[in-house]
C-alpha cells in the first residue's frame, strides 16, 4: 500500500516540476493529500475488519461453551458484552458493507459465519464457504470431539481447531486478500478495495461485520451480522453456573512435571467435570484449580491443548470454561565459575549521617531556657525541636520574639551544630535551620486552607475565611516549615530560612559547623523546595492584602533560575570562604518538587558551611529577593577519616 502512495507522489512531483512557473498547484496538492488520506483510511479498514473477526470468534466460542452474557454495556462506539467466564467482546457501531463483486466500486468482502450440519460454525465470504484445500474453515473452538466431521458429515480441515482468518489489501491489485495460515499465504477474494474514482467505500465510521445488537430481551442477546445471520447468546441469571479463572493467561505455560495454580471465582456450581490433554492433570478444590504438565519421560502426551472445565448448576444449566496450556522445558544455565573479585580500594573514610530521627539521637538532653515563658523545654530527641505552631511558635520565636536561641547539636554522630544566627535577634524571622515534620501534597491557593486547617485547626480557618483580614490571618507564611513530600527518610527533616543580598537587613546567614572545630568533608545532603516557595514560584509573588514585596515576579519563565549557594570555610573563625558549591532549585520551567541529592564533597574539608540564595533578575525587586527564602534538607552525610 505504501508503494502505491509513493508512485502517486512521484507522478505529482513530476507535474510540479513541469509546471512550476506561474501555475496554481493547489489542485495537485489536494490530490496528494487525497492519496494520503485514502491510504490511511484503507489501513484503518484492514485493522477494523481483523479486529472484528477476532471479536466474532470470541462470540462464537461463548455460544459453543454455553457461556452466558452477564452484562451489555453501551458505549459511544457500540457495545461491550461481558461473559460469565470473565471474557469480553466489543462490537463497534456500523452498517453492513457492499460486496463490490463487479469491481467497479470500492468495497469490502462480506465476511460472516454459517452453521454446518455438525452444529459448528464455519467462515463464509460473500455468502460462500471459505475453503482451504476444498474443505470449510472452522470458526468456533474445540468442542472436545475428535473433529473429524465437516459441515456435511465428511471430514473437515482438522475439524476441532478454529482458525481466525486475516485480511489485507494487495498493494498492486488493490484487491482484498485473505489468509488462513497466520499470514504466510494469501488468496484474493475478488473484491476490489478501491473504485474507479479512487474512493474506498469501507470506512472506519461506516461498514462493519456487525449490523446490530438487540439486548431488549431478558433471556438472550441477539447479534445480527452484516449478511443478516443472527447469533443468539443466553443471558445470565441466578440459575446459571459461573466459573471464572482469575488472571488466566492467553496460554498457560507450564514446565514439564510441574504445576501451576489459578484462583477461581465461582457461583451456583453443583457439579463439574474436567477434560484435559493427554498426560496432563488438573484438579479443582476450594476455589483453586491446579494444572500439572506431563513428565518429559512419558511415552505419550500432548505438548499443548485445552483444559476444559464443564460446570453445572443445581438447575441443570451448564457452561464450559477453557484454559489453553503448553508444556515448556526450562533449562538452567550452568553457573559460571566465580572469579574472585579484585578487592575494592578502601574509601579511607566512613560516612555518618544526620537523619533528624529520634532513634538516631545521641546527644545529651539540654534545655531551651527561654521557651514557654522562661519555664524552658527539655530537648531529648529531635522531635522535641519541632515547634508548634509553625509560625510564631515558642521555640523558634521565643517569648517576645527577641530572645529565641534555638540550637541543636548532633553530638556523638556527625558533630554538626547549628544555632539561629543573631540578626537583631535570634528568632526565626532572622533566619535559621528549624527541625520539622510538617508536610502535605499540594501548593496551590486552593490547598492552603486545607493545610492550615490540618495544622492550626478547622475552627481557625472558619474564624477568618471570607472575612476582612483573612489574607493576613490565612497567609502562606503560616506553613513555612512544610514540604510537598514527606521526609527523605523517617519522619523529620530540617528547613532553612534566610538570605543575604544588597537589599536585606540580614548580617549573618545561617550556617552549619562542626562543634569540635575539626574540618571535615560533607559528602552530600538531600534538598527540596517548600510549599510556600513553590506556591509563589508558580503563581507569582504575593502576600497579605496584595503586597508583592516590591517585586515584579509573575511566575516561571524559561530564563528564570534559583539556586542555593554553599560556602565552605577552612576554620570556624574565618571570614572568607575557601570553596563554593551550588544547587539549582529552579532552572527555567524545571522546579525541584522531590528530594534530590546535592553533592557537597567539592567543598573539601571545611569547618563550617553557610547557605545563601542566588537568583535571576526576574526574582528581584526594589527590596531584593522576592521569593520566600526557604529550602528543606535531610540526611546530611559527613566523612570521617579511617
Amino acid at each position: 500500500m505504501r508503494k502505491f502512495l509513493l508512485s502517486a507522489l512521484s507522478v505529482v512531483a513530476t507535474l510540479l516540476v513541469m509546471n512550476s512557473c506561474s501555475y496554481d498547484d493547489s489542485s495537485i496538492w489536494n490530490a496528494v493529500n487525497n492519496v494520503t488520506d485514502r491510504v490511511e483510511e484503507l489501513e484503518k479498514s484492514v485493522q477494523k475488519i481483523n479486529n472484528e473477526i477476532a471479536t466474532l470468534q470470541t462470540i462464537l466460542d461463548a455460544m459453543q461453551d454455553n457461556v452466558y452474557v452477564t452484562d451489555v454495556n453501551q458505549t459511544p462506539e457500540g457495545y461491550t458484552l461481558v461473559f460469565s467466564n470473565g471474557t469480553t467482546a466489543t462490537i463497534t457501531n456500523g452498517k453492513d458493507g457492499s460486496n463490490g463483486k463487479d469491481g467497479k466500486d470500492g468495497a469490502t468482502p462480506v465476511i460472516s459465519v454459517k452453521q454446518g450440519e455438525d452444529g459448528n460454525f464455519y467462515w463464509t465470504i460473500n455468502g460462500e464457504w471459505l475453503l482451504v484445500d476444498g474443505q470449510p474453515v472452522r470458526a468456533n473452538g474445540d468442542d472436545g470431539t475428535d473433529g473429524n466431521d465437516g459441515i456435511d458429515g465428511t471430514d473437515g480441515i482438522d475439524g476441532k481447531d478454529a482458525i481466525a482468518p486475516q485480511v489485507r489489501i494487495n498493494d498492486q491489485t488493490k484487491e482484498w486478500e485473505i489468509s488462513t495460515d497466520g499470514g504466510n499465504t494469501w488468496v484474493s477474494t475478488g473484491v476490489v478495495a478501491e473504485g474507479k474514482d479512487g474512493q474506498n467505500i469501507y470506512t472506519n465510521e461506516s461498514e462493519s461485520l456487525f449490523k446490530s445488537v438487540d439486548s431488549t430481551n431478558s433471556d438472550y442477546v441477539i447479534i445480527t451480522l452484516a449478511d443478516d445471520t443472527e447469533l443468539k447468546l443466553a443471558r445470565y441469571d441466578d440459575s446459571c453456573p459461573r466459573f471464572i479463572i482469575v488472571d488466566a493467561p492467553a496460554v498457560a505455560e507450564v514446565e514439564y512435571g510441574k504445576s501451576v495454580e489459578f484462583v477461581v471465582e465461582c457461583y451456583n456450581i453443583e457439579d463439574y467435570t474436567i477434560n484435559k490433554p493427554e498426560g496432563w492433570k488438573a484438579k479443582y478444590d476450594e476455589n483453586i484449580i491446579v494444572v500439572t504438565a506431563p513428565a518429559k519421560d512419558l511415552c505419550h502426551y500432548d505438548v499443548e491443548g485445552v483444559v476444559a472445565i464443564t460446570v453445572v448448576s443445581p438447575e441443570g444449566k451448564s457452561a464450559i470454561v477453557k484454559l489453553k496450556v503448553y508444556a515448556i522445558e526450562v533449562t538452567e544455565e550452568p553457573e559460571e565459575p566465580v572469579t574472585p573479585e579484585e578487592p575494592e580500594e578502601p574509601l579511607g573514610y566512613t560516612l555518618k549521617v544526620l537523619t533528624f530521627e529520634d532513634e538516631d539521637a545521641l546527644f545529651q538532653p539540654y534545655y531551651l531556657e527561654y521557651a514557654y515563658g522562661w519555664s524552658g523545654k527539655e530537648i531529648a530527641t529531635w522531635s522535641d525541636l519541632i515547634d508548634d505552631s509553625q509560625y510564631n511558635g515558642p521555640l523558634m520565636y521565643g517569648n517576645d520574639q527577641m530572645d529565641a536561641m534555638y540550637y541543636w547539636y548532633d553530638e556523638g554522630n556527625t558533630e554538626l551544630y547549628h544555632m539561629f544566627p543573631n540578626n537583631y535577634a535570634y528568632c526565626y524571622w532572622g533566619g535559621g535551620h528549624a527541625v520539622s515534620n510538617y508536610w502535605g501534597a499540594g501548593y496551590t491557593d486552593e490547598d492552603r486552607n486545607n493545610h492550615i486547617a490540618k495544622y492550626y485547626g478547622q475552627d481557625y480557618v472558619n474564624q477568618w475565611a471570607g472575612k476582612p483580614g483573612a489574607d493576613a490571618a490565612l497567609g502562606w507564611f503560616l506553613l513555612q516549615l512544610m514540604t510537598p513530600v514527606a521526609a527523605h527518610s523517617g519522619d523529620n527533616f530540617c528547613v532553612h530560612y534566610g538570605y543575604k543580598d544588597d537589599y536585606s537587613y540580614i548580617e549573618n546567614i545561617p550556617e552549619l559547623s562542626f562543634m569540635d572545630g575539626e574540618p571535615r568533608v560533607i559528602d552530600h545532603m538531600y534538598v527540596t523546595n517548600t510549599i510556600y516557595t513553590l506556591n509563589q514560584l508558580y503563581n507569582g509573588v504575593k502576600s497579605e492584602e496584595g503586597n508583592s514585596f516590591g517585586g515584579n515576579w509573575n511566575g516561571l519563565t524559561e530564563d528564570a533560575w534559583l539556586k542555593i549557594a554553599a560556602y565552605g570555610y577552612a576554620s570556624i573563625d574565618d571570614d572568607e570562604p575557601c570553596s563554593e558549591a551550588e544547587f539549582y532549585l529552579v532552572k527555567g520551567y524545571e522546579v525541584v518538587e522531590e528530594w534530590q541529592k546535592w553533592d557537597l564533597s567539592e567543598l573539601g574539608a571545611v569547618a563550617k558551611v553557610q547557605f545563601n540564595f542566588l537568583y535571576s533578575d526576574q526574582m528581584g525587586g526594589r527590596y531584593g529577593f522576592t521569593i520566600p527564602g526557604y529550602f528543606a534538607y535531610d540526611d546530611i552525610a559527613v566523612r570521617f577519616e579511617d
